[in-house]
């Protein structure tokens, strides 16, 4: 009864909306539970060695303006404080915060402090509460002397 008072051309764009909503899910159907599926930007292995931090304080500045070191909390099931130098050589990569997706290097650490290398750009910006994701991206690479 309903649809003799809704003109064809909305009954038409109904019946699309509802055959677009149902695509996905008949897509879904048909997919086998062993195919892999990527999400985010990058294929991540596993086994890659990771740590997750919260953003506790940054250091100073040098007579340039440059902040090149912050202190962290680990955050997140099974992290602990990683030993001096450990992630020398780590990517580290900002997940929130108003540097989000930038990427830098980790120069040196301590079990609570990280400073990126000289070649990397200011950390101005980061704030308490920022989070950060530091890998290993491949053990061979890391620079001992980062």
């Amino acid at each position: 009864m309903l649809l003799k008072r809704i003109p064809a051309a909305a009954q038409a764009g109904l019946v699309a909306g509802a055959l677009l909503l149902a695509l996905p899910v008949a897509a879904e159907a048909g997919r086998p539970d062993d195919e892999v599926r990527i999400a985010g930007h990058d294929a991540v292995d596993p086994a890659l060695r990771r740590f997750t931090g919260k953003v506790t304080g940054l250091g100073p500045a040098n007579k340039a303006g440059r902040v090149s070191t912050l202190r962290f909390d680990p955050i997140g099931p099974g992290m602990v404080a990683p030993k001096a130098n450990e992630l020398r050589g780590w990517r580290l990569t900002f997940i929130r915060g108003k540097l989000f997706g930038r990427s830098l290097w980790i120069k040196r650490n301590t079990p609570t402090e990280l400073t990126v290398r000289d070649m990397d750009p200011s950390l101005a910006g980061v704030v308490e509460g920022d989070i950060l994701m530091i890998e290993l991206l491949d053990p061979k690479r890391a620079d001992p002397n980062a």
